[in-house]
């Protein structure tokens, strides 16, 4: 039973902004483009996972989250986490392809690409360790003492895996129905997994990078300014009375302006004035851009030109 439900990272959805809006000439924008390629990656590969899990006829009666943070000791970003009776299981998502090879003393994994470039990563047993210990830790500040397992999971068959002697299984995810297997009971404890899914549910963090021109420490005044066509791409859609036009391919929207406002709370800032509000949307009239914010309900700090509007809620309620 799924009750987190798969969502992109809320990095990726950031850095696609962010490389949306920056020049290719700018200095960072190859990093960055690789970094979101990265992410992507990553999240094709839990939701592969996560709809292969609920495919698994044993889960039925097991709940499953997506993408958990738990206040702790130990920072985590547990990618799913399963409550099945009596335990608890963290998956660690790595996909990867080409030839991997997972190192000890030091721990390291040291990919090999098809192209025959070699980069070294930090051994995902060591992040798995890290986020067990946090989970164990956040449960005991609850007082429940539950089991707490893990694994490693390569979603598809495209990775060549070579394996020193390692601490944590490491599967591909055709192999889960029988790893899970031997960690579920025939006796359901419905009221104890229940317990554990609230307590889990009532802690849950929700934490972000943004705004991701201060996390990459990039100048703002570097974006793209402007309301985005999504139809052909370009920035700088024209305000008319009712919605937006772009004169390089006549298409017309009538909502264009919130993707850009979510844009500036994910790269910018988390609040907006009237006159950043027209800077960004690249608008003359003062009382246009007062409208639009207006209209979409904002809570608003302050008064007159000194209001300040709070964008946060794009991004949960729209």
């Amino acid at each position: 039973m799924i009750i987190k439900s798969f969502a992109p990272s809320p990095l990726t959805t950031g850095l696609q902004a962010l490389v949306n809006r920056l020049q290719p000439t700018h200095p960072q924008y190859h990093q960055l483009q690789q970094e979101l390629k990265n992410k992507e990656a990553g999240d094709y590969g839990e939701q592969y996972v996560m709809k292969e899990l609920q495919q698994i006829a044993l889960l039925n009666d097991c709940y499953i989250l997506h993408n958990v943070t738990l206040p702790s000791v130990l920072p985590m970003q547990i990618d799913i986490l399963l409550i099945v009776p009596n335990a608890i299981i963290l998956l660690e998502i790595k996909n990867i392809r080409g030839i991997v090879h997972f190192k000890n003393d030091p721990r390291q994994l040291i990919r090999t690409s098809d192209s025959g470039e070699v980069h070294v990563f930090t051994h995902p047993e060591v992040q798995l360790e890290q986020y067990m210990q946090g989970v164990k830790h956040f449960f005991n500040t609850q007082q429940v003492s539950i089991p707490i397992y893990g694994a490693v999971v390569f979603p598809f068959n495209n990775v060549n895996i070579h394996r020193e002697d390692g601490r944590l299984p490491i599967i591909m995810a055709k192999e889960l129905p029988i790893f899970l297997h031997k960690h579920l009971e025939t006796s359901k404890e419905t009221k104890t997994m229940a317990d554990i899914k609230n307590i889990i549910l009532s802690h849950l963090k929700h934490r972000t990078p943004f705004p991701l021109c201060t996390y990459y420490q990039i100048d703002a005044s570097a974006l793209q300014r402007g309301v985005y066509c999504e139809n052909c791409g370009r920035f700088g859609m024209q305000k008319l009375k009712i919605g937006w036009h772009c004169q390089m391919c006549q298409h017309r929207c009538r909502d264009a302006h919130i993707q850009s406002l979510k844009d500036y709370y994910m790269l910018v800032g988390e609040t907006i004035t009237n006159r950043e509000c027209r800077d960004f949307l690249m608008i003359e009239s003062e009382h246009v851009a007062k409208r639009i914010v207006q209209k979409l309900q904002l809570p608003r700090n302050g008064s007159n030109k000194n209001s300040r509007y709070q964008l946060s809620g794009l991004l949960v309620n729209r």
